[in-house]
């Protein structure tokens, strides 16, 4: 699956918008969605995550469930440092 989250135009800020990421990263089927801006089913096993962040886009693949909750248990700026790492 990949998704895309525009969270430069989100209107929710600070710890809301780091816990709507991870909960989205770890269910983005079942997840209310304030900021998808795109979701398209690849028949792919791992989830592919776009962050659009300040007129750039960042994306990261995350092959399990254990690569999903390490990312998505520290919000948006966890997630663009594993940008760096990767």
């Amino acid at each position: 699956m990949k998704i895309r989250i525009d969270h430069t135009n989100c209107q929710h800020g600070g710890a809301y918008s780091d816990r709507c990421l991870g909960a989205t990263i770890r269910n983005p089927l079942g997840h209310e969605k304030f900021c998808m801006a795109q979701m398209e089913e690849d028949g792919k096993d791992e989830l592919t995550v776009t962050l659009m962040l300040d007129g750039e886009e960042h994306t990261l693949v995350l092959h399990d469930q254990r690569e999903r909750d390490l990312v998505a248990s520290d919000g948006w700026p966890a997630f663009l440092q594993n940008m760096e790492t990767k």
